[in-house]
């Protein structure tokens, strides 16, 4: 697999994973024809375990539990169209991407990984600011929001009620917190580098007028008005 397909790899990746906090996003044709669907349970323990205990995973995140977003497994696309055409009976080979984060050190890499060979293909270290949200994120946020004075403050009694809600859900929440990933293109702003987001609070009478921005890098809460319409997220 050559340098240019890798990048386009661990872009659908990352994109995946940030739709619905780890859920892979809606497939167009073309996805389906190479993705195979999302690891079995036995698959994921197989790849967690050998991607933790890599020496070279470990010099990057170090030797404590990290947290791993697993992609769905994909199919070899060169190798694919041999088989399908006939001109090979060997069939496709499958990979995952593998993105290990340590949240208290704030290293992270990208693993790619042979399903078949249980083998880390490639291993590189990349920016924690590139490591796609979770749920996990989302409830870290919030617990940090409610413990802010100020929003404490603005929100009032309400904000123990405060849920937060799937990335494109349609459920009915009485009182929802929905999260904006936030990243800014200016290098003074600590949201360039550090892992950001924003936190908008919505109740059965609409969106409140103001938005908590959590640092989760720093671990810090600022009151802001409301951009839940724009601004620069992402």
């Amino acid at each position: 697999m050559n340098t240019r397909s890798l990048s386009c790899v661990v872009l659908t990746f990352m994109s995946a994973v940030t739709y619905g906090w780890g859920q892979a996003a809606p497939e167009t044709g073309q996805a389906r024809t190479a993705q195979t669907g999302a690891p079995t349970a036995e698959q994921r323990q197989l790849i967690e375990k050998a991607v933790v205990s890599d020496a070279r995973v470990q010099r990057v995140v170090g030797t404590e539990k990290p947290r791993i977003l697993v992609s769905e497994a994909q199919v070899d696309k060169a190798e694919a169209e041999a088989f399908l055409a006939g001109t090979t009976e060997k069939l496709p080979a499958h990979f995952v991407n593998v993105v290990v984060f340590n949240p208290k050190t704030n290293k992270a890499v990208h693993v790619l990984m042979s399903l078949e060979q249980q083998r880390l293909l490639e291993v590189r270290e990349i920016e924690a600011v590139d490591v796609p949200l979770t749920r996990e994120d989302a409830d870290d946020a919030l617990a940090l929001a409610k413990a802010n004075p100020e929003v404490r403050r603005a929100v009032g009694p309400d904000l123990e009620k405060f849920v937060i809600l799937q990335p494109g859900s349609d459920e009915r929440v009485a009182f929802a917190a929905e999260v904006l990933p936030l990243r800014s293109g200016d290098r003074s702003d600590p949201c360039s580098t550090d892992r950001c987001l924003d936190l908008v609070f919505r109740t059965e009478s609409g969106y409140l007028p103001f938005r908590a921005s959590v640092d989760l890098t720093k671990r810090t809460v600022k009151l802001n008005s409301s951009q839940h319409a724009g601004g620069q997220h992402e």
